[in-house]
């Protein structure tokens, strides 16, 4: 194992329409050494074909190949490959800031206690818009209880981990997959991480999370809903002492991400539970600061969202440059 080197994890799988950005945007990584396993999750798309002049032209890219065992399965096959004592992965359709690799490896460096290191997220759509949000008005609770409540982590390509870590706590579970309830895997890692210590928390918006129609969560928010009640009952089960609170605040948080999927399936029975969930029975969900917050971010995005065209994420400027210039790159 090599200390100085990160070890960039993407699972593919059918990603040939998005993986050159993705990419792209760890090519544009500055100041750190790193290496790229692709893991090739049983893809019947042009994904080799696409990888193919990339991994002749760069030593740092390398494939791996197996057949379809789903997203925890090819991260930790990553993982069993990464030869870095830290690892980073990051989904084949989202994107980094130049600075990401660079300013977790130098958070980690300065809090050895922390497991893992994270930064915001922006939302970008299909054809790289911003999906406008406001800021954080406080930093939110990062802690075991904060990230159950609210994962403001809120996917698996805005963390870097140290790998020992990773491996300790046994990976990714890919009996979610056996179990028909796959899609919340990175939130039950960094949950049983965060229990044994917090990570730290860089707060700059270095991630570029997309948001598609064809998504896990936006295609089947039912099975979505099932996988982050499963880590639910998952983590209730492994730490009995956590607050019931936790769990109550998690549910009302969960279900309204997951409303506006179900709001587009014209599901309305399953809206009309998830409201009763959400606020009738659980009345004092306005006491924590962090699902008022969150509440306010969605008002303030549909509002935004609706009063004029999404800004094209290469031209967003932040400290006076255009950070994502690089998408513009042949």
């Amino acid at each position: 194992m090599n200390d100085d080197l990160i070890s960039v994890v993407i699972p593919a799988h059918n990603s040939g329409w998005s993986i050159r950005d993705t990419i792209r945007s760890v090519r544009a990584q500055r100041g750190i050494a790193y290496e790229v396993i692709v893991v090739n999750d049983g893809s019947t798309d042009d994904l080799e074909a696409i990888m193919a002049p990339i991994l002749a032209s760069d030593a740092r890219f390398r494939m791996v190949t197996q057949e379809n065992r789903g997203l925890a399965a090819a991260r930790n096959r990553g993982l069993d490959e990464a030869k870095g004592g830290y690892v980073a992965f990051l989904d084949a359709d989202d994107l980094w800031h130049p600075d990401f690799l660079e300013s977790l490896h130098a958070a980690l460096e300065d809090h050895p206690e922390a497991p893992f290191a994270y930064a915001y997220l922006l939302r970008v759509d299909t054809a790289n818009r911003l999906i406008p949000a406001p800021p954080w008005r406080h930093e939110p609770r990062h802690d075991f209880e904060g990230l159950l409540t609210l994962n403001s982590v809120g996917c698996g390509s805005a963390s870097l981990f140290r790998r020992a870590a990773v491996a300790e706590a046994g990976g990714f579970d890919p009996s979610l997959r056996a179990r028909g309830v796959q899609g919340a895997e990175d939130w039950k890692l960094v949950l049983r991480l965060a229990a044994r210590q917090a990570p730290v928390l860089v707060p700059r918006f270095l991630v570029g999370y997309r948001l598609v129609e064809h998504g896990m969560s936006q295609r089947e928010p039912r099975r979505q809903l099932k996988a982050v009640r499963a880590v639910m009952d998952d983590i209730r089960a492994e730490f009995p002492d956590t607050p019931d609170r936790c769990f109550a605040d998690a549910r009302t948080l969960l279900n309204g991400w997951l409303m506006t999927a179900f709001l587009r399936n014209r599901d309305y029975r399953t809206i009309a539970r998830l409201l009763v969930e959400s606020y009738l029975l659980n009345p004092l969900w306005f006491r924590s600061r962090e699902l008022r917050m969150v509440h306010r971010q969605k008002i303030v995005s549909l509002i935004r969202d609706r009063a004029g065209p999404r800004t094209d994420l290469r031209d967003l400027i932040q400290n006076g440059e255009r950070p994502f210039a690089f998408l513009s790159e042949p």
